[in-house]
């Protein structure tokens, strides 16, 4: 019996829905073929998988065209540092996940290096600079994708594209899900009783993204929302999850701000580390930073309120280029407004908070949203995602 060859494997993911994938994808490679090492861009659940991280997610974790330019050096470093380890013990393909603006450009030098590449998550040129399907070409050897719709914006161009369908259908397979249905309120106690919160009373969560500017940002507003909620609704829980990808710096600054609260709100705020989509099942409504993030919440079925604040530059720029209405991934999927999004000055402690009162209290628009995102499952493919890219991971990295 002959052994598989080994292999080598780069992964490139810098946003903790992409540390997740990587994980995922490389546990499944590895139980196809034993033989399989991997280093790259990840976090804590790249590291847990068996990844060996060159470069630590948290160090290039941010967005937005004025945020890059502030932190550029340190992207540029991490660049460095990551092509540097490719060209010392070339990989036999290198899978960049999402990450759009910097995986791109490490992607096209990889490339030029004489590295395969599999691209995973084709980049929004339907919502942002449509003509830049043409030339992702350049970018990647193959482009693997979450919509049915984008596989001919790529493929008419040459760049051979796969639809592998969304990986959050395995990660939340139906029977986690909280659609209105006799299990809905059993996986809403169980999550709270894993969570030792209350069984009962309305729980509110809060979400306010993964990177530490999104947390600069939209954390004051998410607590001050709470406050103000608290005046007219003293018995409401909170809980915020603390996304695993944050540095100890930035997870010590959220402690320090439900310290520096009201009494009132440290004693309804519960901080968890990790566990978000737990405390997206628990909760009944959410407070939630635009991402992925949505879209895992609206695949459990918790009706949601969006939320996002950045630089007033990167806002303006974004508004004169994105050619869709919304930005909620919920929103984009239906084709519709199906979830309330509040931007920029409008993201503000008052209008929230009334978002959020309307919405937690029974009502005709509680419904109409747990139906509406009960409908995304059927746009995001068929389930066995993660198990499709990676068999077209290892197809690659095969390829003479």
């Amino acid at each position: 019996m002959t052994e598989n060859p080994p292999l080598r494997l780069f992964f490139s993911a810098g946003e903790a829905s992409g540390d997740h994938y990587a994980a995922e994808i490389f546990q499944r490679i590895r139980a196809r073929h034993p033989q399989v090492q991997a280093q790259g861009l990840g976090g804590s659940q790249s590291r847990a998988a068996g990844i060996e991280t060159v470069v630590d997610l948290a160090t290039v974790s941010v967005m937005g065209l004025v945020e890059v330019l502030r932190h550029y050096g340190r992207l540029k470093r991490a660049m460095n540092d990551l092509l540097a380890a490719m060209t010392e013990n070339p990989p036999d393909l290198l899978i960049a996940i999402d990450f759009q603006e910097f995986n791109q450009r490490l992607a096209k030098a990889s490339r030029a290096r004489g590295i395969r590449v599999l691209f995973f998550v084709a980049p929004q040129v339907w919502a942002w600079r449509p003509k830049r399907a043409a030339r992702f070409s350049a970018v990647a050897d193959h482009l693997a994708v979450l919509f049915d719709f984008e596989v001919p914006l790529f493929a008419r161009h040459g760049l051979p594209t796969t639809h592998t369908g969304h990986p959050l259908l395995d990660l939340i397979p139906p029977e986690t899900r909280k659609y209105p249905s006799p299990q809905s309120s059993a996986l809403q106690a169980q999550a709270r009783a894993r969570l030792k919160r209350p069984t009962t009373g309305c729980v509110i969560g809060l979400l306010p993204g993964s990177r530490r500017s999104e947390i600069d940002r939209l954390l004051p507003i998410l607590l001050a929302t709470a406050e103000r909620l608290l005046i007219d609704y003293p018995d409401w829980q909170f809980i915020l999850p603390i996304a695993p990808s944050l540095d100890p710096s930035c997870v010590a600054r959220i402690h320090a701000q439900r310290e520096a609260s009201s009494p009132a709100l440290q004693a309804a705020l519960f901080i968890t580390e990790g566990q978000a989509r737990l405390a997206m099942t628990a909760a009944d409504v959410l407070l939630i930073a635009s991402g992925t993030a949505t879209l895992e919440a609206a695949l459990i079925g918790t009706p949601m309120v969006i939320v996002y604040r950045t630089h007033p530059i990167t806002f303006w720029l974004a508004k004169h280029l994105v050619r869709i209405a919304q930005i909620g991934l919920p929103n984009i999927v239906l084709g519709r407004a199906a979830v309330p999004e509040f931007l920029q000055q409008d993201a503000n402690p008052e209008q929230l908070a009334q978002a959020l009162h309307h919405l937690a209290s029974p009502s005709a628009e509680y419904s109409r949203q747990q139906a509406a995102l009960a409908e995304i499952p059927a746009h995001l493919g068929q389930p066995g995602g993660l198990e499709r890219l990676a068999e077209l991971a290892l197809k690659l990295a095969q390829a003479q």
